[in-house]
């Protein structure tokens, strides 16, 4: 098997541990959220291309509000200390956790 697939395969069985079916979206918010942490959940809708009504309910997943089964606790949402109305967000330990895993597979 080529170098790139078994990397690929190492990152997705790694995103496995974290939920059998975690989706690709997620993924997608949780590297973006990664690179430029204190964001918006507007600012992650435009970089994601993701509508911001999806943006809101992929944050409130990996955050600790999942609507259906148990969050997963890897974003914290706080409210700016600059502008009260938006919503920044940040890694947690786990999420950090999930990412350095993340950044090993990918460099090896």
């Amino acid at each position: 098997m080529d170098t790139h697939l078994k990397h690929f395969l190492a990152l997705m069985h790694e995103l496995q541990k974290i939920d059998s079916d975690f989706p690709l979206h997620y993924a997608i918010c949780m590297v973006e959220i990664s690179a430029n942490e204190g964001l918006s959940l507007t600012e992650l809708s435009l970089k994601t291309g993701l509508s911001l009504s999806t943006v809101s309910r992929i944050v409130g997943a990996l955050s600790d509000s999942r609507q259906k089964g148990q969050p997963y606790n890897l974003v914290t949402v706080m409210i700016s200390k600059q502008e009260k109305r938006r919503k920044e967000i940040f890694l947690t330990e786990k999420g950090k956790t999930l990412i350095n895993s993340i950044s090993s597979i990918m460099a090896a």
